[in-house]
């Protein structure tokens, strides 16, 4: 994630984290969670308020949130206290290979230049141990493009669009089999979200 985005995401954590905590994406939630094995271990990558984080939790597995904002993982911390979270940027995952049953990557990959989506989707493949699942949820589109996030502040962030068919094949590159993907129509933009497993 680049120094702006950082940067805004520090500078609004505290609004940005209230905006977001009770915004749960409860059928995708579900969904994934049925796909874990009891007690599994999950990484919820750009873990923001803590809010899935807390989730997990409540369903008895044992979550690792990580951002790449210090201040979002303080407020996260606030209000998970029982949550584990470190501060650590998507593009520099240091985690182990065969670390976890599943990745929540709920829009953090929105965040990330289009260049660099290929080596994080293989690095989280890595870390996934067999029959792993992985959840990526990404806006519709088509390239970068700056945009006005209400989150924060209204500062112009750059963000990345996909098509379905793009996302699809960057992940079958890492490795990864679809296991379902979709459209889905959110408060501002259309979503892709992508059930993948590690076969």
């Amino acid at each position: 994630m680049n120094v702006e985005i950082v940067d805004a995401f520090n500078r609004f954590a505290e609004q940005y984290a209230d905006f977001t905590f009770n915004n749960i994406l409860q059928y995708e939630l579900n969904r994934f969670i049925s796909l874990i094995p009891a007690n599994g271990a999950v990484l919820d990558l750009g873990c923001g308020s803590g809010r899935d984080v807390q989730y997990f939790l409540d369903y008895k597995l044992n979550p690792l949130g990580i951002d790449a904002s210090e201040n979002l993982i303080i407020e996260a911390r606030k209000r998970v206290e029982k949550g584990k979270f470190e501060v650590m940027d998507v593009n520099n995952l240091t985690l182990g290979d065969g670390s976890f049953d599943g990745v929540w990557a709920q829009d953090i990959v929105s965040y990330v230049p289009k260049d660099g989506i290929l080596s994080i989707f293989k690095k989280l493949f890595n870390i996934l141990r067999k029959d792993g699942m992985l959840f990526v949820s990404v806006r519709q589109g088509k390239d970068e493009v700056l945009i006005a996030h209400e989150k924060l502040g209204k500062k112009e962030i750059l963000v990345a669009f996909f098509e379905k068919k793009e996302l699809e094949l960057l992940l079958k590159k890492s490795g990864f089999e679809i296991s379902n993907s979709y459209t889905q129509d959110g408060e501002d933009f259309k979503w892709i979200n992508v059930f993948a497993k590690k076969v």
